[in-house]
């Protein structure tokens, strides 16, 4: 069944909260809506822009029937939620049930069959909240840990994740996460919030898994506290939209204060020129650092002027130096290769009845025998998973390596709020790392665009940390941040095709 909405739906700036007043007010229907995104989502998903942010799409007469059960729902009286009839997407690695037609696949082939047990109580909490799962989001293949070099955003599942703000996508020989790079794991939420294909999207992040996708797509995004959301993190194209959406994701029954503006708010800010992306993950050409320096400074001002009291160059460690073992290596790699190989593999296939990998052996053999798919030649190993197989990291090592690591984190950051709200860097930068080992929830916001080459320029943002418990504080300050600062940049390639 196609429907045609009595107007024009505008879906690369239509935000979830404009939409649920457009179904109030009776000038749309869930119907339209899920229409309008499954337009756009076949003109630029694996057509026109070949964005890849999508892996897999819902059938469309399921997600037509459960739109219109929402909408003779709304016409009864009955609304679920503030998100009632609202589209989204997640990202795969939520498991659903296939009643729902969705695959979960982490971005590998070998689980493109499996069946999942059960819908991820968190999409299903929104599903009973009247929400519609569009589909699932690309990703980088097993959230990166396959192999060393990993180009972000890249599946056998998808293909390579591409920024809807680059004209050409991602350049031959880009660095880890350059310019033209979509991102982190999480690259096809954030893709996909920004490219119109649907208005919220759920990513994860350990240590920038989320932000730094969110970043290069110039989308709000918030990651809650360890404890309030596991790993999960909301993106949208405003901040109320996120607000709510994060209420959903916190299985919060009230909605989030994030009233109060700059007034009173003690704001510290790292130094720029220390606190960036060094040159091994991200070239910087002709005066691109200049650009974010002064966009930076200018955000300081602003926060000034309007009643924040602002602390430049906060005394913080770079980060890059605190998380390292005695011996060099990196805390974040040890934990999250033992994590992987005895907690969330063993896991992620006990969610599955049926699948072609039952093991991480599995996974290593199913990977060989389908190389022209799953090791094609632009990514062609799988060390890491080899490493897991062969690993011999202690527990009691890893035991004893985790406190630790999140005691630097902790004690670091809450140095900084003894006399600052929020401790703010840019987006790109390893502030991450920090709010990752102290369980801290952090959020990130555009800034604006840093124009790097005659053809091309991409968003860029801010990113910003409080204490425990404080996620109403930070979307308190990104409101206030979209309140004084310009719009969020919106995608030149489709806003011209």
């Amino acid at each position: 069944m196609t429907v045609t909405p009595p107007f024009s739906l505008d879906v690369l700036t239509l935000t979830a909260t404009a939409a649920q007043k457009l179904l109030q007010d009776g000038n749309v229907t869930s119907i339209q809506l899920v229409q309008a995104y499954l337009a756009q989502i076949k003109k630029h998903n694996h057509a026109g822009f070949h964005l890849n942010a999508i892996i897999s799409l819902a059938p469309q007469e399921t997600l037509v029937a459960t739109a219109d059960r929402l909408d003779r729902e709304r016409a009864s009286g009955t609304i679920r939620s503030p998100l009632h009839g609202i589209p989204f997407i997640v990202k795969d690695v939520f498991t659903t049930h296939p009643s729902l037609g969705l695959p979960t696949t982490a971005g590998a082939p070998c689980f493109a069959t499996a069946q999942a047990k059960r819908t991820a109580p968190l999409l299903q909490h929104l599903l009973d909240s009247g929400m519609i799962l569009l589909g699932k989001a690309n990703l980088t293949e097993f959230c990166g840990l396959k192999m060393k070099g990993h180009t972000p955003g890249w599946s056998p599942m998808g293909g390579q994740t591409q920024s809807p703000y680059i004209y050409g996508g991602l350049e031959p020989g880009e660095k880890l996460i350059g310019h033209s790079s979509a991102g982190g794991s999480s690259s096809g939420s954030a893709s996909g919030v920004a490219a119109g294909f649907a208005p919220l999207s759920i990513g994860t992040e350990c240590c920038g898994s989320l932000i730094t996708p969110a970043n290069r797509a110039g989308v709000y995004a918030l990651k809650c506290g360890l404890g309030e959301v596991v790993a999960e993190g909301g993106m949208a194209k405003s901040v109320e939209d996120l607000a709510v959406f994060t209420a959903a994701l916190m299985q919060r029954a009230e909605p989030i204060d994030f009233s109060g503006g700059f007034e009173g708010l003690r704001v510290a800010f790292t130094d720029v020129k220390e606190w960036r992306l060094p040159e091994e993950v991200c070239a910087w050409p002709g005066d691109t650092r200049e650009q974010m320096e002064m966009g930076y400074a200018a955000a300081m001002a602003r926060m000034s002027g309007l009643g924040a009291t602002v602390t430049e160059n906060v005394d913080l460690p770079i980060a890059y130096d605190v998380f390292k073992t005695a011996d060099g290596k990196s805390h974040f790699y040890e934990i999250a290769l033992y994590q992987l190989a005895n907690e969330y593999l063993p896991a992620f296939f006990n969610e599955f009845s049926e699948s072609e990998a039952r093991s991480l052996n599995d996974i290593i053999t199913y990977n060989e025998q389908h190389k022209d798919i799953c090791m094609p030649p632009e990514h062609p190993a799988q060390d890491e998973l080899h490493d897991l197989l062969s690993n011999t990291r202690k527990g009691e090592d890893i035991e004893a390596m985790i406190p630790e690591m999140q005691r630097r984190g902790k004690s670091a950051l809450d140095k900084v709020f003894e006399a600052h709200d929020v401790l703010v860097a840019l987006a790109d930068s390893p502030l991450v790392m920090y709010s990752a080992t102290a369980g801290y929830p952090i959020a990130c916001l555009p800034l604006g665009t840093v124009r790097y080459s005659e053809l091309n320029e991409r968003p860029y943002g801010l990113c910003v940390t409080a204490g425990k418990g404080r996620e109403g504080l930070l979307l308190r300050f990104m409101a206030a941040c979209e309140a004084a600062f310009a719009p969020r940049p919106l995608p030149s390639p489709l806003l011209h095709s």
